[in-house]
């Protein structure tokens, strides 16, 4: 979601800096800028500290919607998300804001309530988002994705991808990949694979979420015993996403399918080399030794109990 893509995180350090700096920046903000429309600029420019700093110094009597919609922005922006929670919710307090205004406040308020990892109240705020958008919009399509995505969370997965497949609807191209994406998770965890293939399938291979896909793919396969399909979507990984399988899952899902086709020399191979590169300690390692010993096991009792 392109919401969610322009907020900063900071660390509490910096918050801590931050307002150690005020009462220097308080002093000198109100001889560059003593006006409502000044606040705004700065919020628009990027100059976030200043805009928070001038909000606090301006006097309420000057303040205009829009300059306390931009001190918000700049306050999430820096990561006080409660600051911006209060101000968001002091606008959605006036009756005379617009209802499309409404909805993008309170569907603000979604994401920061979802970042806040608080997915009832995520859940809720996108709900009534959504019920003031009546015609099809990429904003509506945005509300529907973050209640499917909180519904998620939730674990309340039917009903996620009903809200997932109603964004579908109204999103835009940009929007798509995520809500693909949500729905590949959402429909695996219900145990529709196909479904799952397919909303995954149309990610495409330079978005940001194409290495994650690929893995999920590589899972699927796995998980749905297409072998070659499995060994397939791991070396795609390998090779075109590194970072994403830098770990030692990919020699488990690689030894999987040999065991699976009785390639147990390549198994074998595929162990000796994953023990060089990961510690004893690694959970896939300890995996995948484990695999290995009940394959031979079991062909060692079939041996054994052939007439």
């Amino acid at each position: 979601m392109q919401l969610l893509k322009d907020i900063k995180s900071i660390s509490r350090c910096s918050i801590v800096w931050m307002f150690s700096t005020l009462s220097i920046f308080t002093a000198a903000v109100p001889a560059l800028a003593q006006h409502p429309i000044d606040l705004q600029k700065l919020s628009a420019s990027g100059e976030h500290l200043k805009a928070v700093t001038l909000y606090e110094v301006l006097p309420e009597r000057s303040m205009t919607t829009d300059a306390r919609i931009a001190a918000a922005k700049s306050a999430w922006a820096l990561g006080l998300n409660q600051q911006a929670s209060n101000g968001f919710d002091a606008v959605l307090r006036d009756a005379q804001i617009t209802t499309d205004t409404r909805a993008r406040l309170t569907l603000s308020r979604a994401i920061i309530e979802y970042q806040d990892e608080h997915y009832t109240n995520a859940n809720l705020f996108a709900e009534k988002a959504i019920s003031y958008l009546s015609e099809s919009s990429p904003l509506r399509g945005r509300a529907y994705l973050l209640w499917g995505q909180s519904l998620s969370r939730m674990n309340a997965y039917s009903a996620a991808q009903e809200k997932l497949l109603a964004a579908l609807n109204d999103s835009t191209t940009n929007d798509k990949a995520e809500i693909h994406f949500a729905l590949g998770i959402v429909e695996t965890k219900l145990g529709k694979y196909l479904q799952a293939e397919q909303h995954l399938k149309a990610i495409p291979t330079d978005h940001e979420r194409a290495s994650a896909t690929v893995r999920m793919l590589a899972s699927l396969a796995l998980e749905t015993h297409q072998n070659d399909r499995a060994r397939f979507w791991i070396q795609k990984g390998r090779s075109d996403y590194p970072e994403a399988f830098i770990d030692s899952w990919g020699d488990y899902g690689l030894l999987e399918v040999a065991l699976s086709k009785g390639e147990i020399s390549a198994a074998r191979e595929i162990f000796t080399e994953a023990k060089k590169q990961h510690p004893p300690s690694d959970p896939w390692l300890i995996l995948m030794q484990a695999a290995l010993e009940q394959f031979e096991w079991k062909k060692d009792i079939n041996q054994t109990e052939a007439p």
